[in-house]
């Protein structure tokens, strides 16, 4: 199972909406969303797309990031997951847990009070994981899933999970970010995953990433001085590389659009040297070809998609009679 964790802005729940309505989505990916605005109206379409293929997402309640940090909003988003599930269970609550002294007791109030199951809590690998406070929440039923973020710097911590024997998934941040976007310009590619390889043979029953893009989390800001278009793929061994397609001319912010047609040409050419093909590749083809600039969202959508489509693939293969 594929976990990609996603934050809940617009070019990613579009992202996650076009796959779905491809048909590309299958019950072996599981987004998990972190909302980032005090708004739904963007979940309430994602929910409509979910549930008319009975496909299901976490939905992070205690955000840590954007506008909904704060306890006001965490019940807000604890009581939206309980109310679109009345008649089904599209939307499951997930929860972020570290050693925090109220983090425990806050997680089990907004379980409660919203009155909320089949929940994934996710750890941070440096936590006590001792602790009576941990150790109630992992046995606690209405805990479904747990997650480990960066698992191998505690295997204490994984053993003490598995013991719940509960689903037990790993979190990995594996997008190797650069200071400056034209510093990719001499970083070409790089080995992106091999936990699709790895997980199940390990114990684990999923994995996770940020998709293609940097885990630190941005709303926006200033035009970039360089574009880049980062995509991953299969190599011939089944592993999970990633390319940077850079513009050139990175002098400046001005010409956004002409930085995003150096990094497409690019793109588009090894795409096409490579045979790779999917909803999203043929998407950016598309705008190079057109010379169409569709603004930094959408780039960023497509990172994502290609990524989703690349591990679904691999996973829907290995499904394959």
């Amino acid at each position: 199972m594929y976990y990609p964790y996603l934050r809940g802005r617009q070019f990613e729940l579009i992202a996650l909406r076009e796959l779905v309505k491809e048909g590309a989505l299958r019950s072996n990916v599981v987004p998990v969303i972190e909302p980032v605005k005090k708004s739904f109206n963007n979940f309430n379409t994602a929910f409509a797309e979910f549930s008319s293929r009975s496909l299901i997402a976490y939905i992070v309640v205690n955000s840590k990031v954007g506008e909904t940090e704060d306890e006001d909003s965490h019940r807000n988003i604890a009581a939206y997951i309980k109310s679109k599930n009345t008649d089904c269970n599209v939307f499951k609550p997930a929860f972020h847990y570290d050693d925090s002294p109220d983090v425990g007791p806050r997680i089990l109030r907004l379980i409660e009070g919203a009155d909320l199951t089949n929940c994934l809590l996710i750890c941070k690998s440096d936590i006590d994981y001792e602790s009576a406070v941990f150790t109630g929440l992992i046995n606690d039923p209405r805990i479904e899933a747990i997650g480990v973020d960066d698992p191998g710097r505690s295997r204490g911590l994984v053993r003490e999970i598995k013991k719940t024997r509960k689903p037990v998934i790993r979190f990995d941040d594996l997008f190797q970010s650069q200071k400056r976007n034209s510093d990719f310009l001499s970083i070409q590619e790089n080995r992106f995953s091999e936990e699709h390889l790895y997980f199940a043979g390990e114990g684990y029953s999923g994995f996770s990433d940020y998709t293609a893009l940097n885990s630190a989390f941005s709303d926006g800001g200033a035009s970039p001085l360089a574009v880049v278009i980062h995509l991953t793929y299969l190599n011939s061994n089944g592993e999970i590389w990633i390319r940077h397609f850079t513009s050139d001319t990175n002098d400046t912010v001005s010409n956004v659009q002409g930085k995003f047609a150096e990094a497409a040409a690019k793109a588009v050419r090894f795409c096409d040297a490579e045979n790779l093909e999917n909803s999203a590749l043929d998407e950016l083809r598309e705008y190079y070809t057109s010379e169409h600039y569709p603004g930094l969202g959408v780039v960023k959508k497509i990172s994502i998609k290609n990524h989703i489509l690349v591990v679904a693939k691999y996973l829907n293969n290995q499904a394959a009679p």
